[in-house]
């Protein structure tokens, strides 16, 4: 096919050479009849281009299903609201058990009240969403951390609940969704630091509240960290551009006025040993780790807390309780 091409090429050529002599010579010998195309010179005109068929529209990703409220009253009757994909049936799993399915609306979002009410205990709840017009189901890139305690006869009309959002993405931010009722933190306006999680090489991001739009300036032994705001729910969320030096270090929040002087301070201790969680070694358990935390560093997934719990029996009596200053032995994979 490619030697045709290159032949009826060098025919069209020839023959345009012919007629461009046969005109010059024309004008010294006048004719009557118009000059007429030789067919070949006809049939190698060069074919109008080929209409291509335009490339169906890319189908846009499923939207992974999310959380936006966990709210667990001192009579264990739940609201957990969040998004979606709009029309997906979002189904909400405690482990491999479905604690309820609801639909999202045209806008994408969602929420249900379990039928039953949530006993004291804690649990991870996930969500997957199915039925969407992308015709996949989806499961969510988000756990809640989920603790609830049996209301105390002095408080049984108080909020017993924990519930705490924790990305897979290690890099992304912990947030508190519900704080038990008491703690400075569940005040409303209060300034505080929630979640601190390190990444494998020192950097910490941390999560609070502080008031809806206020400033929040982060230091760390008194060096700047970050100026982070506040969003309209109140919740902030920083990370250092660097690793925190090796053991304790004070982080110290301040709230500005819009003058810019300090409305509510917060100073706390933020203990961190020199190694990292790592296959293969042993690491000395932090304030605000939790064994989900600890196998999403160690060994990139916070599904393999498994392996941390196996390799440490005489330690770890139940998975969702650990203690700053527990040395646990972390075995390679």
């Amino acid at each position: 096919m490619r030697q045709g091409v290159l032949i009826g090429s060098l025919a069209a050529v020839l023959l345009a050479a012919a007629g461009a002599a046969f005109v010059f010579f024309g004008d010294l010998v006048p004719r009557t009849e118009p000059v007429k195309p030789h067919p070949a010179a006809v049939s190698q005109r060069e074919p109008a281009p080929a209409t291509t068929k335009p490339a169906a529209p890319e189908r846009p990703a499923p939207i992974p299903p999310s959380f936006d409220v966990v709210k667990v009253g001192p009579d264990g009757l739940a609201v957990i609201a969040g998004r979606a994909e709009p029309g997906a049936k979002v189904i909400v799993r405690e482990g491999d058990k479905a604690i309820g399915e609801v639909t999202a609306d045209r806008r994408g979002e969602w929420v249900l009240v379990p039928e039953q009410p949530l006993p004291p205990g804690n649990r991870l709840l996930s969500a997957e969403a199915s039925g969407s017009p992308s015709g996949t189901t989806v499961k969510s890139e988000e756990t809640v951390a989920l603790s609830i305690s049996p209301p105390s006869a002095a408080a049984k009309a108080g909020e017993t609940a924990l519930a705490v959002v924790l990305p897979r993405d290690a890099g992304r931010a912990a947030r508190v969704l519900q704080l038990p009722e008491g703690t400075a933190a569940a005040k409303p306006d209060a300034l505080s630091m929630d979640t601190a999680a390190f990444d494998k090489d020192g950097r910490v991001t941390l999560s609070g509240h502080a008031a809806p739009g206020a400033t929040v300036r982060i230091y760390a032994a008194d060096e700047p960290l970050a100026t982070v705001t506040a969003d309209n729910g109140g919740n902030w969320t920083a990370a250092s551009p660097g690793p925190l030096p090796p053991g304790n270090v004070e982080l110290r929040l301040d709230q500005l006025t819009a003058e810019g002087r300090v409305a509510q301070r917060v100073a706390l201790p933020m203990p961190r040993s020199a190694a990292e969680p790592a296959q293969g070694q042993d690491y000395v358990v932090q304030r605000g780790n939790n064994l989900w935390q600890i196998a999403r560093q160690a060994y990139g997934a916070g599904t393999r807390y498994v392996v941390i719990y196996s390799a440490n029996p005489a330690q770890i009596r139940d998975p969702d309780r650990i203690y700053p200053g527990q040395i646990f032995r972390l075995p390679k994979s």
